[in-house]
């Protein structure tokens, strides 16, 4: 008998990394690895903001397992799992050169210029295809004002704005025009020969937002922010997709792990 093979794509902050560090969230991840141990057919992808090195850093950290793919960067980089390492998926960044319309970093830095209330994240959080900054006071305040300045500028991108609670400042995430976790999620699907009903992404913040409504099965974590709870609430009745989102009562990996048993993809 074939085993119907089935995919958890994951954000890791605040997701499956849990943003405390103490021995009952620890145990938490155990139980989530056990589960996803003993279920062969059950595929991993690690969708997050991180550097592919950082991110290695923070599965290690925590105990979670090597996945069949990371897709880094806030989507703009996706990586296979090839033997013991990670390769990049040439095809992946030859559409993202191709989205960004020719522009680099620097072009899109110098676009935006100096914008009160925003500064540049540290050298490492930056990538090939993502300039992120840090925000004060409310981060989707500053969409509109950064938006103005590249579309003067010619420039094809995407912007996405969310919330770290850890260090309480807003991020802000210049990325190709049309790209971001979700874009990254639906190349998955077709490129991992996965079903569309056997797919489900889980997530906490509003970078998430989009993947949640890409038409996947979907998880959301008891953490996750009440903005987006009631986001999603709303939008998903409208696009039809309430019966594909499950609110999880439980948060981090638990709530993940809630999830997947509602789901049917673990025992």
């Amino acid at each position: 008998m074939s085993i119907t093979r089935t995919l958890l794509a994951s954000d890791l902050d605040g997701t499956l990394i849990p943003l405390e560090r103490d021995a009952n969230r620890l145990r938490e991840v155990e139980d989530f690895v056990a589960a996803t141990r003993a279920t062969p057919s059950l595929g991993l992808a690690y969708v997050t903001g991180r550097h592919l090195s950082l991110a290695e850093d923070g599965i290690a950290e925590v105990g979670l397992p090597r996945p069949d793919w990371f897709v880094c960067d806030v989507g703009t980089s996706v990586y296979r799992k090839s033997g013991d390492r990670f390769e990049a998926d040439a095809d992946y960044r030859g559409q993202m050169k191709a989205a960004l319309g020719g522009l680099d970093g620097d072009d899109v830095r110098a676009a935006i210029g100096v914008v009160e209330g925003i500064v540049l994240q540290e050298d490492e959080k930056q990538a090939e295809f993502k300039v992120s900054y840090y925000t004060d006071g409310r981060h989707e305040l500053f969409v509109d004002p950064v938006r103005r300045r590249l579309e003067a500028a010619g420039a094809e991108v995407n912007l996405v704005a969310s919330f770290d609670p850890v260090s309480g400042r807003g991020l802000l995430d210049v990325l190709p025009a049309g790209v971001a976790k979700d874009y990254a999620v639906r190349y998955l699907h077709e490129h991992a020969g996965i079903e569309e009903d056997h797919l489900v992404y889980a997530g906490d913040s509003g970078n998430d937002k989009a993947a949640m409504l890409a038409g996947f099965k979907v998880i959301v974590v008891g953490n996750a922010d009440a903005a987006l709870k009631d986001d999603l609430e709303a939008e998903s009745t409208l696009r039809g997709l309430s019966e594909k989102i499950y609110f999880a009562e439980n948060s981090y990996a638990r709530g993940v792990l809630e999830g997947l048993r509602y789901f049917g993809f673990v025992g």
